[in-house]
């Protein structure tokens, strides 16, 4: 049975029973303590208390840094790009138990956080959040009552910029480093990821079939791509080893350079990865189909590669007069 304590016109109540942790809450009505006290003893004798008692004790920061540690053990690509985001969630909500992670503690962090971030970045913070959540209530055993909700901001960071053949002689014209020119190359000839092409090793081309292995991609599932005969010339005018890396160049070196070139030639508007959009759009020009595509260029997500999908209405035409033909 619950005992009651009333002191200062409050009633603390107390339920006890063997098997469970005690549990105390106090109210300004005794009616509303003796139907607390009521459920919380009938869900103990049904055997569906849960305790939220570690939920009020733990801090979010605590097990945002567990969850880390999980992306880690995983072998998660981008782990600092997670540790990072975490970094700046900790700052604002260090404080914070998971109790009061709520609807309204997420909204107000995504409205503060709208206000000197991108909606993309606050909506991926949001994420870490509420996927670290579930990891403490599946994998820590911690039990949240109430599991938030929060809307995320509407992104739209879409890119339709697509890059002429003048431009890439002209950007490639003004870059010394050869390996980084290759890599341009490459990336247009294979539609590739710039950490697939830097983590290409000699010993994953079969140059008997013409194609390429990449074991290691954003999404885990390694692929196989045909390689163009202007991609075959351009890593056989490279070749001197049988194994190891092909590149020796970091990322952010190569993002550098083009970001340098195009800066001093005035193109406006056009970011490294922008070729792998060109890539894919070519592929299409070309009349392979979107099985045909998504198996090169690794998408498995019929949206995702829709965005990376930029038709020329001219292209097009030409096609349907072939078709009519």
């Amino acid at each position: 049975m619950a005992s009651f304590v009333t002191t200062n016109n409050k009633t603390k109540v107390i339920v006890r029973k063997k098997g469970y942790p005690t549990r105390c809450k106090t109210f300004l009505k005794k009616s509303d303590g003796i139907i607390w006290a009521r459920k919380v003893e009938s869900e103990m004798e049904r055997g569906l208390f849960e305790d939220a008692a570690k939920a009020k004790t733990t801090l979010l920061s605590d097990v945002l840094n567990k969850y880390y540690n999980s992306c880690v053990s995983r072998n998660l690509k981008a782990l600092r790009f997670i540790r990072a985001h975490i970094s700046i969630i900790n700052r604002r909500l260090k404080d914070i138990t998971v109790i009061d992670v709520n609807s309204q503690c997420l909204s107000n962090y995504r409205n503060h956080r709208l206000t000197n971030a991108s909606p993309a970045t606050t909506k991926l913070e949001l994420g870490i959040i509420l996927r670290a959540l579930k990891y403490a209530k599946n994998e820590l055993g911690i039990h949240i009552p109430s599991f938030p909700n929060v809307k995320y901001p509407t992104v739209s960071n879409a890119r339709n910029r697509r890059v002429s053949d003048i431009e890439l002689t002209q950007i490639k014209g003004n870059i010394t480093n050869i390996g980084i020119k290759t890599i341009i190359t490459l990336a247009l000839e294979t539609a590739m990821r710039r950490s697939e092409i830097l983590s290409m090793q000699w010993q994953h081309l079969d140059w008997q079939n013409k194609t390429l292995i990449i074991p290691d991609t954003k999404t885990n599932n390694p692929r196989e791509i045909p390689l163009t005969p202007c991609a075959i010339n351009t890593l056989m005018s490279l070749k001197s080893h049988d194994i190891g890396f092909v590149f020796k160049v970091k990322a952010g070196s190569v993002s550098q350079a083009f970001k340098r070139s195009c800066a001093k030639l005035k193109i406006e508007n056009l970011r490294f990865h922008d070729l792998r959009h060109e890539a894919t759009t070519r592929l299409f020009e070309l009349g392979l189909n979107v099985i045909e595509v998504g198996s090169i260029t690794g998408h498995r997500d019929l949206k995702m590669l829709n965005r990376y999908t930029h038709l020329k209405a001219e292209k097009l035409g030409e096609k349907l007069r072939r078709l009519q033909e």
